[in-house]
């Protein structure tokens, strides 16, 4: 009803319940929509969705047959007589390759209308299935799995990942049909209150997990006193992540959320992009990840999104400089998948732009709100230092609104609380103009067909390590010569005539620890 409610204040849009309950009604009014009808029984209810799309037909149970036969709706097919393989065999050119439904037909209430309005596979099996792996494979690359697995989410993830599939979780989610047809411009609020650099505290950004999490944002996201529909929400600051396409599936439900944000002096509600951007992908393992980094600056700029929160395995430099050199992009804030906060706060900047660690993990069996209070009062005050910052994801199934506010109530009065994008300005501000925390690297010419050239600011001595990767994230060999300029810069002279056509990452690690990267392209 919230989004029924929304579409008619706000959009103009008008719902007719004169046809609840009655069946009948409803395929007599729009009988001259379709083509007729397929059968089906328990065991063929994605084969009969799937069909549905194709056919532009209904799903009939043998014992309802009788009750529309006055309605002279055609008969079409048997889904009984097909399996899901048969149809891609038959349909394929009909079929979407770039969304695919991943559910368990027990939930066809769910999904299955959106299957039907984009002509979609609709199917379920184990992830180690003939079926899943023919499923998957026929997709193209950056297309988009909406469901879920009920096996494990981090096979299910990698399986995707490793077909260039971005999962949506979206098992449980309603009305995609409509509401992904209604449009309109999405945006958050701007800031009441003017950020403020202050001395001697240390920082700390409350960050909600889970709003990949599709269900629940169209469901008990906004209702539940835990989460968005907290009465207490504008007491303090807390971030909150939101998958950017939430902006094409349902626009209005985005801009809704946006609309009853919280936005006072005392606290704001700032949202960012959810794990791992356009949908839960693990980026290490994305064959293709500067065309999926490319469709998701687009997203963010629809979604009114500029940080991105990312979960993965490998947080090396390869990996994450794709996000960081798009123009949309200001910055990441990087979840280990094993333990969120197992970087331990680390902050290292990439393209001048930052990509700050988890310090710890608000998580049922990890930290608890007593610990969280105790080890914040007791670390650095020095918001010149990484150490003055800590970044702490809430686990939403675990800790709510409430949790947040008590937790901040604990702190000390050198303890700033504050939202994901002053979080972002000031560890900008503080920390990128600290030559211990950045590299400044140049190239040119770049596109090249012979040798590039890198000009680093520093000395030859402060170079601990040159590494270059192919798209994959494999070390591969490239001739070099390092040649000392000056106190001040020093140049890399790369011989390219031995790879092949392509993009690559050049990446310098200084004597500090601290990495930068660059694309290189072979002409």
């Amino acid at each position: 009803s919230i989004w029924i409610n929304d579409l008619e204040e706000n959009y103009n849009i008008h719902t007719d319940y004169s046809y609840s309950g009655n069946f009948n009604g409803l395929l007599s009014k729009f009988k001259s929509n379709i083509t007729g009808y397929i059968l089906y029984d328990n065991n063929s209810i994605n084969e009969a969705i799937t069909l549905c799309g194709i056919l532009n037909t209904i799903p009939i149970k043998e014992n309802q047959i009788n009750g529309i036969g006055h309605l002279n709706i055609a008969f079409i097919d048997d889904a009984r007589n097909y399996s899901l393989n048969k149809i891609i065999e038959e349909y394929s050119e009909n079929l979407n390759e770039r969304i695919l439904i991943y559910q368990n037909p027990d939930k066809r209430l769910y999904l299955g209308d959106y299957s039907t309005f984009t002509n979609s596979v609709n199917f379920f099996d184990s992830l180690k299935s003939d079926l899943t792996t023919n499923m998957f494979s026929r997709m193209q690359p950056n297309s988009i799995l909406l469901g879920f697995s009920e096996y494990d989410e981090y096979q299910t993830v990698k399986k995707a990942t490793n077909n260039m599939i971005i999962t949506q979780m979206a098992d449980y989610a309603v009305n995609l049909s409509t509401l992904t047809n209604i449009n309109t411009n999405i945006f958050q609020k701007d800031p009441e209150k003017i950020y403020e650099e202050i001395n001697d505290v240390h920082t700390v950004c409350f960050v909600m997990t889970d709003g990949d999490n599709i269900q629940w944002l169209l469901n008990w996201f906004t209702t539940d006193q835990r989460w968005f529909g907290s009465n207490n929400r504008g007491q303090v600051d807390i971030g909150w992540t939101i998958s950017p396409s939430l902006s094409e599936l349902a626009p209005t439900v985005m801009q809704k959320i946006y609309r009853e944000s919280k936005n006072t002096i005392e606290g704001r509600d700032y949202f960012i992009a959810a794990p791992s951007g356009l949908g839960y992908i693990f980026p290490e393992m994305y064959s293709d990840l500067n065309t999926y980094c490319n469709l998701l600056n687009d997203y963010m700029l629809k979604s009114d999104l500029n940080i991105v929160n990312i979960i993965g395995n490998d947080d090396s430099h390869h990996t994450l400089y794709p996000y960081l050199i798009q123009e949309n992009i200001k910055g990441v804030f990087y979840y280990d998948y094993s333990k969120y906060s197992n970087l331990n706060g680390k902050i290292t900047f990439y393209n001048n732009k930052p990509i700050i660690c988890a310090r710890y993990n608000l998580w049922g069996g990890f930290e608890s709100p007593t610990s969280i209070i105790e080890k914040i009062n007791n670390l650095p005050k020095d918001p010149y230092s990484s150490e003055g910052y800590s970044l702490i994801p809430v686990h939403n199934w675990s800790y709510s609104v409430d949790t947040i506010i008590k937790i901040v109530e604990g702190f000390d009065e050198k303890i700033n609380v504050v939202a994901p994008d002053e979080f972002l300005n000031l560890i900008n501000s503080r920390l990128s103009e600290n030559s211990s925390n950045i590299i400044q690297l140049s190239s040119y010419p770049n596109p090249t067909n012979k040798s590039l050239t890198i000009e680093f600011l520093g000395k030859e001595k402060e170079i601990s390590l040159i590494e270059t990767f192919n798209i994959k994230g494999q070390v591969i060999n490239i001739p070099y010569s390092i040649n000392p300029i000056n106190d001040y810069l020093t140049k890399i002279i790369l011989d390219v005539n031995y790879i092949s056509v392509g993009s690559y990452f050049f990446s310098l690690t200084d004597s500090n620890g601290i990495k930068e990267t660059l694309i290189l392209v072979k002409e």
